[in-house]
C-alpha cells in the first residue's frame, strides 16, 4: 500500500477537526457577545473561545507535521465530517434563535462532552511518542473549560436566595 496517499487521505481528519474547533470558537465568541451584559459570562465564553482556537492551532500543527511522521487516525473521519456539519447548523440556528444563558451553558457542556473524542489527543496516535507528548501537554492546559462551564451553570441555576444569602 502506498503510505504517501494513506497519509494524504488521513490528513483530511486534521482539516475536519480544525473546522470543528473553528466553529466551536465562533459559537463561543458569539455567546460572549450575546451575554456581554453579564461580565462573568462574557469573560467565560471569551476564554473558552480562545481555548478552542488553541485546539484549532493544534490541528493545524498536526497537519503540517503529518508529512514527516507516522501516525494512525483513531476516529472515523466520516463521523467527524457529520459532527462538523451539525455544528455548523447549530451555529446558524443559535444566531437565528439566541438561547438564554442557562440553555447556552447546558448545551455547550453537552456538546463538549459529546466531542471529547475529537480533541487532538484522541484523534491521532503518533508513532513518535515525543510528538504525542507535546499534544498531551497542550491538552492538559485546555481540560478545565468544561469544568468552568459546569461551575458557572451551577452558579447561574442556584436559587436567588442562595446566591444573595
Amino acid at each position: 500500500m502506498d503510505t504517501t496517499s494513506n497519509h494524504a487521505d488521513h490528513c483530511l481528519i486534521f482539516k475536519i477537526c480544525a473546522r470543528i474547533e473553528a466553529q466551536t470558537a465562533e459559537l463561543y465568541h458569539y455567546y460572549s457577545e450575546l451575554f456581554r451584559e453579564n461580565r462573568d459570562a462574557a469573560q467565560l465564553w471569551h476564554k473558552t473561545a480562545l481555548e478552542e482556537e488553541n485546539h484549532l492551532r493544534q490541528f493545524e500543527l498536526a497537519d503540517r507535521l503529518y508529512r514527516n511522521v507516522d501516525f494512525v487516525v483513531a476516529i472515523d473521519p466520516e463521523r467527524a465530517e457529520r459532527v462538523c456539519h451539525k455544528l455548523g447548523m447549530l451555529v446558524s440556528h443559535v444566531r437565528q434563535q439566541p438561547p438564554d444563558l442557562e440553555t447556552a451553558l447546558s448545551r455547550a457542556i453537552e456538546m463538549e462532552e459529546a466531542l471529547a473524542d475529537l480533541h487532538m489527543e484522541s484523534v491521532v496516535r503518533f508513532a513518535d511518542d515525543s510528538i504525542q507528548k507535546i499534544f498531551r501537554a497542550m491538552m492538559r492546559f485546555d481540560q478545565e473549560h468544561v469544568q468552568l462551564l459546569k461551575k458557572f451553570l451551577t452558579d447561574v441555576t442556584k436559587p436567588r436566595t442562595e446566591r444573595d444569602g
